[in-house]
Parts: structure tokens; sequence; C-alpha cells
């Protein structure tokens, strides 16, 4: 073989290594182009759901605020409410204690308010429960009050618990206020049967009756 063939063998040999080389190169290129293309095609995917979370995770955040006032809101206007039912329920109750009250008080020395006053001594010798008691009333009322009634409402208390009971004025002061106060011998035990007490007793059962007119949908229907 001649020099020139030898040159041109060597040259041959280098032209398809070099050939070799560049396509290595391309390779490596069109490689690190497609990692490059991936990751950055796989950070947007990230960053668009990291979005995505923020704006849900802002929305239900939104929501429970919104939530949470309204609760909040519903639960000051139930209270608010509340209160006005209350002092709705207290003011008619105070209203229909005034009036029964003056009503009873306009009775006094009427034909039917003997009878009234037997039925509230003999209702506080019940509630008393001894054998003796003393009976003390108003100024008014106790010129109304005499043997013949005291012994009628002895005899109401008799047919009503099956025990006898003696019953007198009592010496001293007039009570105040209108109705009946009852003193056990030894001044232990006494039942107040005034009409202030009476009405107290019972502005519980007021309340729930004006309650029950007020609110019962039953007596609407």
């Amino acid at each position: 073989m001649d020099e020139t063939q030898k040159n041109a063998g060597t040259g041959a040999h280098a032209e398809a290594l070099v050939d070799g080389i560049l396509a290595d190169a391309d390779a490596e290129a069109a490689r690190i182009t497609a990692e490059a293309q991936a990751y950055a095609a796989a950070s947007i995917a990230r960053a668009e759901e990291q979005a995505k979370t923020i704006l849900r995770e802002s929305a239900a955040k939104a929501d429970a605020q919104v939530a949470a006032i309204k609760a909040d809101a519903e639960a000051k206007i139930a209270i608010e409410r509340r209160k006005r039912v209350l002092r709705m329920q207290e003011n008619m109750a105070r209203d229909v204690v005034e009036r029964v009250a003056r009503k009873l008080s306009a009775m006094v020395g009427t034909p039917d308010y003997r009878n009234i006053l037997r039925g509230w001594i003999a209702e506080a010798a019940v509630g008393l429960s001894t054998a003796t008691a003393s009976v003390n009333a108003s100024m008014d009322e106790l010129g109304l009050i005499d043997d013949t009634l005291l012994r009628a409402a002895e005899a109401d208390v008799l047919a009503a618990t099956g025990k006898a009971t003696s019953l007198r004025l009592l010496k001293g002061d007039p009570s105040i206020g209108q109705g009946v106060y009852l003193l056990a011998d030894g001044g232990k035990l006494a039942y107040d049967n005034r009409v202030a007490t009476r009405l107290e007793r019972r502005r519980t059962e007021i309340r729930k009756l004006i309650y029950k007119a007020l609110f019962d949908e039953s007596k609407r229907a």
C-alpha cells in the first residue's frame, strides 16, 4: 500500500471518529434538552397544582369565615330575641298582676269579699297545718272578719283535711297589704296569704300562660 492510500485510510477513519463524536454530542444534547423540558413541564404542573390548592384553601377559609360570621350573627339574634320575649313576658306578667291587684282591692267591702277572705283564711290554715292559729289582715279587712267567718273557715279546713283547727283574730297591729296572714301559736310558723304574696307565688305560672298564649302554634291552627 503506497503512501497515498495510507493517508486516505487515515482520513476516513478520522472523519468516522468525528462523526461518532458529533452524533454522541447530538444525542447528549437531545437528552439534556428532553430532561430540561420534562423538568420544566413538571415544575409548571406543580406550580399550577399549588396555585389550585392555594385557591381551594383560600375559598375554604373564606367559606368558613362566612359560616362563622353567619353563625355568630344568628346566635346574637337568637339571644336578642330571647331577651325581648322575656322582657315582653315580664311586662305582661307585671301588667296582669297589677290588674288583678287593682280588681281585688276594688272588691273590699263588697258582699262577695267576705267569701274571698274565708277562702284565703282556710287556705292559709291548711298550709300552716297547726291546731291553733291567729289571723291578721289589713285595717280595712279586719272589720270584715268576725267569729262567724272564722268558724266557717274552720269548717272548710276540717272538710278539706279532716283535721280540726281553732282560729282567732290576732291582737295587735293590722298587717300591711291586702289579704290575710296566719301565725301559729308560739310565733315560729306563719303563712303569708296576702295578695302580693299570692300573686308572686303565681307569677311563674302567669308567665307560662302568657308564653303559651303568645307562641302556642296549636292554638292558632
